[in-house]
C-alpha cells in the first residue's frame, strides 16, 4: 500500500474492505546464501510513539524486534530477520475505536527505518501484519505484526546504523456481527516522541576479501514495497524490496481464494493419518480448503461467583476444492491384506457438506480452541494386490462418515470427524499452536466406518473392512497460514498475485 497518511487528528478511510483480514504468520528466518552477511546480533528496542487519533493524540508504545548481521562485508546483503513490531494501544485510543462499534482489530504496520553510513542515508519501509485482536475497555490493546523487510548493502567500510523513524498504522475494525466499520479500513499517522532514540542496530562493514562492486544494482524501483530513498545516490547504503511472491508450488493444488468477499480465505493443509489395522501412517496430500468467517462475538463469561472471563466466539464455514469437486486430491496408501499381502490403493476423501468451524479464543485466561468438523468418506479405488490390480468397481467406499468422538454430547452423532486445534499465550504474551487466521496444527481420533460398493462380480468389501475399517485411528493434520483473498494489502505476502496461498505446509506426525 503505499498512500500516504493524512492530516494529523483525522481518520483517512483507505478503502473499504471490512473484515477480520487473516494475513497472518510467523515467518521463518531466510537461510542466507553465500553473499549475505555472517553471525548475528539480536535487536530489541522499546519506543514512544505519539499517534494522531480522531480524539486527540495519544502515546503509543511500540516494541521491535529482530536479527541483524554480527558484522558485513561491502557488497553484501544485511537481511533483518524475525522482525516483529509489537504495538499497544492505551485504553483511551481503544475507546475510540470501541465507539465505531469495533469488537476487534488486525493491522498493518508501516515503519519507515533510516539506513545511515559515514554521512550519507537511505530510507527502508518495513511493512507487518497483525492478527486481529478483541477490544476490551481496560488493559489496552497489543498485536505483534510480522513480514519480510527490504535488504540492505553497503558500498564502503563503516559502521552501518538502522534506525526506526515514523509509523502508520493501518487499522481493520470489525463489528461483533463481522461486519465493516464506518470507515472501514483507517490510517493513523505516528511520530517518535522528541529525543526518543530509535537506534535498532549498528552493523560494522569492513572491506570485502573479494572485489565486489561498489555498487551493485538492486531491483528496487521507487514504487516498490520497502524502496529506497537516498540522500547521496553515489554513497548511500543500497535497499533491495523483499522477492516478489512466488506462485504456488506444483505439488499443491490449484487454490484461488475468493477475491469478492472481505470474509474469504484460501489455506493449504496435510498431515498424516495413522491406520491402527495398518501398523503405519497414511500421508493426506496438501489439499485446499476455502473458508468464509463468520461474525465475531464478544462473551463475558461467569466461571464462578464474581469472576468472568472474556471470550471471542467466532462460526466460520468451509468446503474442500479440487479441480472444483469438493474433496482432497487422491492419494496413494499401501496396507496388508489377509495380513500379509501387500496392496496399494489410491484414497480419497470426499466431503458430504461443509466444513464448521467454531473458535473460542479465552483472552482472560489466554487459551483458544477451535474445533473442526467434517463429515467425509473415504473412497478407494485402483487397487493393486501384490502388484496385480484388482477391479474394485467405481463405488468402493465406506458404508457412512468416518467419525469422531464429539466433545458436545448434543452433536455426537458418528457422522463426522472432530479435530482440534489449541492456541496458548506464553510468558512472553506470544500466542502460540493453532488458530484459523495463522494456521498450526489440529489433532482428532477417527474411526473408519466398513466398506461398501466394493468389487465387480463378487464382493470384496469385506476385505477392505478387515484391512482398514476399526475405531482409535489418529489424524494430524498441519494447516499452512491462509491467503485473505478478499483483501487488497498483502504485505506479508501470503498470497500469490492471483490470490493463491503462498504457504505450503509440511507434514507433522
Amino acid at each position: 500500500m503505499s498512500r500516504t497518511p493524512g492530516p494529523a487528528g483525522r481518520w483517512r478511510s483507505v478503502r473499504s474492505r471490512g473484515a477480520v483480514a487473516a494475513a497472518t504468520v510467523v515467518l521463518a528466518a531466510i537461510v542466507p546464501g553465500a553473499d549475505v552477511a555472517l553471525g548475528d546480533q539480536r535487536a530489541d528496542a522499546e519506543l514512544a510513539y505519539t499517534c494522531a487519533f480522531p480524539g486527540g493524540p495519544h502515546p503509543v508504545k511500540v516494541q521491535v524486534a529482530a536479527r541483524f548481521p554480527a558484522r558485513a562485508a561491502t557488497g553484501t546483503a544485511i537481511r533483518p530477520a524475525e522482525v516483529t513490531t509489537s504495538v499497544t494501544l492505551p485504553d483511551a485510543a481503544v475507546a475510540e475505536l470501541t465507539r465505531l462499534r469495533a469488537a476487534t482489530t488486525g493491522a498493518t504496520t508501516r515503519l519507515t527505518t533510516e539506513v545511515a553510513q559515514n554521512g550519507a542515508s537511505a530510507q527502508a519501509l518495513w511493512l507487518g501484519t497483525a492478527p486481529a485482536v478483541p477490544l476490551t475497555p481496560s488493559g489496552g490493546a497489543v498485536f505483534r505484526a510480522t513480514g519480510e523487510v527490504p535488504t540492505v548493502t553497503a558500498g564502503s567500510a563503516g559502521d552501518l546504523t538502522v534506525t526506526a523513524a515514523g509509523l502508520t498504522l493501518v487499522l481493520r475494525p470489525v463489528t461483533t456481527e463481522g461486519g465493516a466499520t464506518d470507515p472501514a479500513t483507517l490510517s493513523v499517522p505516528c511520530t517518535p516522541d522528541p529525543g526518543a532514540k530509535g537506534l535498532l542496530a549498528t552493523v560494522p562493514v569492513g572491506a570485502a576479501i573479494s572485489s565486489p562492486s561498489p555498487t551493485p544494482s538492486t531491483s528496487a524501483t521507487g514504487d516498490a514495497a520497502g524502496a529506497e530513498h537516498r540522500t547521496d545516490p553515489e554513497s548511500a547504503p543500497r535497499i533491495a524490496a523483499p522477492k516478489a511472491r512466488a506462485a504456488a508450488a506444483t505439488t499443491a493444488p490449484r487454490c484461488q481464494g475468493d477475491t469478492t468477499n472481505p470474509l474469504a480465505l484460501a489455506a493449504y493443509t496435510t498431515g498424516y493419518s495413522n491406520v491402527t489395522k495398518l501398523g503405519g501412517a497414511s500421508l493426506i496430500p496438501v489439499f485446499c480448503a476455502k473458508v468464509v468467517q463468520g461474525p465475531n462475538q464478544l462473551k463475558r463469561i461467569e466461571v464462578r461467583p464474581g469472576v468472568f472471563e472474556l471470550h471471542l466466539l467466532q462460526n466460520s464455514v468451509g468446503r474442500l476444492d479440487y479441480e472444483g469437486r469438493a474433496q482432497t486430491p487422491p492419494g496413494p496408501a499401501t496396507f496388508l491384506t489377509f495380513g500379509f499381502m501387500p496392496t496399494t490403493a489410491t484414497m480419497t476423501l470426499e466431503a458430504n457438506g461443509p466444513l464448521s468451524i467454531e473458535s473460542d479464543l479465552n483472552n482472560t485466561a489466554g487459551h483458544g480452541e477451535t474445533y473442526i468438523r467434517a463429515s467425509l468418506m473415504l473412497r478407494i479405488s485402483d487397487v493393486k494386490v501384490n502388484g496385480t490390480p484388482l477391479d474394485v468397481g467405481p463405488n468402493c467406499r465406506t458404508a457412512g462418515p468416518v467419525y469422531s468422538s464429539d466433545p458436545d454430547p448434543a452433536r455426537n452423532t458418528k457422522d463426522h470427524m472432530v479435530l482440534l486445534g489449541e492456541l496458548k499465550k506464553g510468558t512472553d504474551t506470544v500466542w502460540r499452536g493453532y488458530s484459523l487466521s495463522r494456521g498450526g496444527p489440529l489433532d482428532g481420533t477417527v474411526t473408519i466406518p466398513p466398506f461398501t460398493g466394493c468389487g465387480v462380480g463378487e464382493d470384496l468389501s469385506p476385505l477392505f473392512t478387515t484391512a482398514v475399517s476399526g475405531p482409535s485411528n489418529t489424524v494430524k493434520q498441519n494447516q499452512g497460514a491462509p491467503c485473505a483473498s478478499g483483501i487488497e494489502d498483502d504485505p506479508a505476502q501470503l498470497c500469490t498475485a492471483d490470490k493463491q496461498p503462498t504457504t505450503i505446509p509440511t507434514p507433522l506426525r
